[in-house]
């Protein structure tokens, strides 16, 4: 029965039914059941959960609890699940083996966490570089840009037009890059 779906399975999960779920997990867990990352896994995926059939997988490769409901509330028709006889647990659990596995978990994520935000700061710096580079860049590239188009403006309008005339675009060019010229020189010497 368990490869097979039932439109009891496309029935919408409810909070009860997560909160089972996720109940029946860290009960498995103290039992030594599942690792500590395979429970922080199924609980997300448990609360991320839909419908039924969703929730259904999680508990499957669990034995039934001893009160005969084997999954969510109401989540599994009476007679569905033939219920398991209880294994033997596989090591004791403790408080203190319970203590170590949060601090543990806690441990990975503040290591996570620190690790996120050491690449956000990299990434924020190499941005801040990029921009910078640009920056000191861009005064010169847009002044050689326009100098450039009003140069052949010039001489396109000098060789249809009969003649070339005075150097017009020298009066864009020329305040512009003087201007650009004593901002390097000034960045130079300080």
């Amino acid at each position: 029965m368990s490869g097979e779906t039932t439109p009891y399975d496309q029935v919408r999960a409810g909070n009860a039914d997560r909160e089972a779920v996720v109940s029946r997990l860290n009960k498995a867990f103290s039992e030594g059941r599942l690792e500590l990352t395979e429970l922080d896994e199924r609980v997300s995926a448990a609360y991320a959960a839909k419908t039924l059939g969703e929730l259904r997988p999680l508990t499957a490769d669990l034995p039934a609890e001893p009160t005969g409901h084997g999954g969510p509330t109401g989540s599994t028709p009476t007679g569905s699940t033939p219920p398991h006889p209880p294994t033997p647990l596989r090591r004791p659990t403790s408080t203190a083996d319970l203590k170590q596995a949060a601090l543990e978990l806690a441990h990975q994520r503040i290591n996570a966490k620190v690790a996120r935000d050491h690449e956000r700061t990299l990434r924020r710096q190499q941005r801040r570089d990029l921009t910078r580079q640009l920056t000191d860049t861009h005064p010169v590239l847009a002044w050689a840009t326009a100098s450039t188009i009003c140069f052949v403006i010039w001489l396109v309008s000098g060789i249809t037009g009969g003649g070339l005339q005075a150097p017009w675009f020298l009066w864009v060019a020329g305040p512009w890059g003087a201007l650009l010229l004593m901002r390097y020189l000034g960045q130079r010497s300080s």
